[in-house]
């Protein structure tokens, strides 16, 4: 005779409710006060933490009978409440015959007419079509590059933009107490601000008293370098005030030029930050590393010394939570490696269970950061970097490089 579920241990019943969707989550509360009780624990700790997946169309058939029941089963994953969404999409982002079967042609019904779909245009972007799967009133961004980066169950997934299907990696941002995430677009025909200042860097992304600048995403829509640079050279001198005043005032800055960024406010934009922000007492620590090398031969040697930089940063534990961002050159996919996926499941190897989205750009941005930059104890981290022509110690616009970005949401 098997054992009743209400004699089960509490930590049995936890194992098992971790594995549940939030939707029969919320319907296992109702059960009785010890579930209540159990499954509120397991939403309070999915509720905290960013959420990723990533996803590829495989083919027409795919397309027309797959997509809409993916998208909804996908989306009911998403466990946390998100107060933001991003998606990575890569450059062939529509679909090219999905009007085909919603305007009445398609005979067999595989993919029922949908009325918020406008169906007339021969094309429909995959942007228009996750919108459409999302609440009005959670602020998206879509990014558009030259391809996307993401992870499934430890794996990496490098999606190029010669793939002939449309796909997306998506990040799902959650409310939370101790850290947020900010996007300030700037948008076409509007004056950059000038941001000289730390107070005019705060004052721009919304810091407040008892919070600081963690990590800054800057995506660029073919951005001027007559215009990035100037920008780059104020943060760098923002970063060494702070660094001067308090060591742990500084923070890690990535990104790189894509081909399109779509906030959803019927504006075109031409850049956005995107900047996690957190509370002073707050545990959330960033290091980021620039992978850059002179010659393909010297790619392991860069490699294993910026690994081993941040493995020493101390940011990576297998108990905390961890997100990371991937940017990376167009050109350093399969075809310079001559392998699939190569770089994201080198990261993925070296830091296991860890959340990576990102993007193939077509210039980057970057900077070498530990955490507390500039204190006794990481600044010999960076002095005992041997070959010292590898670091980026400002943020710099480059090419042909990989920037990877690693957040712990520490307990």
């Amino acid at each position: 005779m098997g054992t009743p579920f209400k004699n089960l241990d509490d930590l049995v019943l936890l194992r098992i409710f971790s594995f549940l969707p939030s939707k029969h989550l919320h319907h296992s509360m109702r059960v009785c006060k010890k579930w209540n009780h159990l499954a509120n624990e397991v939403m309070r700790n999915r509720q905290s933490y960013p959420q990723t997946f990533v996803y590829q169309l495989k083919d027409n058939r795919d397309k027309m009978k797959n997509f809409d029941e993916k998208i909804h089963s996908d989306l009911e994953k998403i466990w946390c409440k998100p107060a933001l969404s991003v998606f990575f999409l890569n450059s062939p982002a529509f679909f090219e015959s999905l009007s085909e079967s919603s305007n009445g042609n398609n005979q067999n019904g595989d993919y029922p007419k949908s009325k918020r779909l406008k169906t007339e245009h021969k094309k429909d972007t995959m942007s228009k079509l996750i919108k459409n799967k999302l609440a009005l009133n959670l602020p998206k961004l879509f990014i558009t590059g030259d391809g996307i980066v993401g992870s499934d169950k430890n794996i990496g997934i490098e999606i190029e933009s010669d793939c002939e299907q449309p796909a997306f990696s998506s990040l799902f941002i959650p409310h939370n107490g101790s850290y947020r995430f900010e996007y300030k677009p700037v948008y076409f025909k509007t004056k950059l601000p000038e941001l000289k200042t730390e107070q005019d860097l705060d004052k721009f992304l919304g810091v407040k008293q008892n919070e600081e600048i963690k990590f800054l995403l800057l995506l660029v829509d073919g951005y001027s370098d007559s215009k990035l640079i100037p920008l780059l050279n104020n943060l760098n001198r923002i970063r060494k005030i702070k660094i001067e005043r308090d060591v742990k005032k500084s923070f890690a800055c990535s990104g790189g030029i894509v081909k399109k960024l779509d906030d959803c406010s019927g504006k075109r934009t031409k850049l956005v930050f995107l900047c996690l922000i957190s509370k002073v007492e707050s545990k959330c620590k960033v290091s980021q590393i620039v992978i850059r090398e002179p010659t393909q031969q010297e790619f392991a040697t860069v490699w294993n010394e910026k690994i081993n930089l941040m493995k020493k940063s101390g940011v990576f534990s297998n108990k905390d939570k961890c997100l990371a961002f991937q940017v990376s050159c167009c050109g350093r996919g399969k075809d310079y490696h001559r392998q699939e996926n190569f770089e994201s499941n080198m990261f993925l190897k070296e830091f296991p269970n860890v959340s990576l989205v990102g993007f193939f750009g077509y210039g980057e941005v970057g900077v070498d950061y530990v955490p507390d930059y500039g204190s006794d104890a990481n600044k010999n981290l960076i002095d005992d970097v041997k070959n010292k022509e590898y670091l980026f110690e400002n943020i710099q616009a480059t090419g042909f490089t990989s920037i990877f970005t690693l957040i712990s949401f520490q307990n």
